[in-house]
């Protein structure tokens, strides 16, 4: 059985008998199954943050793989999971390996059910979940590696953010520290003329030398004379 996850499932020329016939066995696969639901990616809000962020590939459940692959339920519904069940059922659990195995094949032969129809069942089913696992691990390893590139871009640009953002702080510091200089000078400079204005200032307010008047001299030089 080829399974192709991203159609439809296909039968390799010369399995058609692979899964039994219309005489008894398991119901013979459906090639023309419809379109696998397998939902590898899921759309892509727009709302999303930065686009892609929620991606998420839904994997599909076992029983939906089997229905995408068109493995039909068998007659009787003898299929290797009846055995699974069967081999885990509280009644062999205990029983041994080789006691086990009889068991199955009574129950096998009480059912009508060949060994031979529940072992092709089995290799579907292994073979639709190799199929879907190798197509989900690629496109799983697909978007993995889109992500990795993504992240490396983030970063580069978060970068180139911070890169510019640290300029512009430095920027700011430098201007901060050119106007606490030139407020510094300026500040020298008007305390060096307010204290220059101060001394003027006070020259100008010093008492001048008493200077004698001539009326007074005349006076007093004509009390003197008489």
């Amino acid at each position: 059985m080829e399974i192709n996850w991203f159609g439809r499932g296909k039968r390799r020329t010369g399995d058609a008998n692979e899964n039994g016939n219309a005489n008894g066995g398991v119901a013979e696969t459906n090639t023309a199954a419809a379109p696998i639901v397998a939902r590898p990616t899921r759309q892509r809000g727009a709302a999303a943050l930065d686009g892609d962020l929620t991606y998420q590939n839904d994997l599909l459940p076992l029983d939906e793989i089997y229905l995408a692959a068109g493995i039909g339920s068998p007659r009787r519904g003898y299929t290797i999971k009846k055995v699974v069940e069967m081999m885990h059922s509280e009644h062999l659990t205990a029983l041994s390996k080789e006691m086990r195995r009889a068991s199955v094949m009574m129950a096998l032969e009480a059912a009508g059910i060949s060994v031979d129809e529940v072992l092709r069942d089995a290799q579907v089913r292994l073979e639709a979940i190799k199929s879907y696992e190798a197509d989900q691990k690629q496109l799983c390893e697909a978007e993995w590696a889109r992500k990795t590139e993504e992240h490396g871009q983030l970063k580069a640009e978060l970068e180139q953010v911070r890169a510019r953002f640290s300029e512009r702080m430095k920027q700011a510091q430098d201007g901060i520290a050119g106007g606490r200089a030139r407020f510094e000078t300026w500040l020298t400079t008007m305390h060096e003329e307010a204290q220059s204005i101060a001394e003027a200032a006070e020259l100008c307010l010093k008492v001048a030398p008493l200077v004698p008047d001539n009326g007074a001299s005349e006076a007093g030089e004509r009390r003197g004379s008489k």
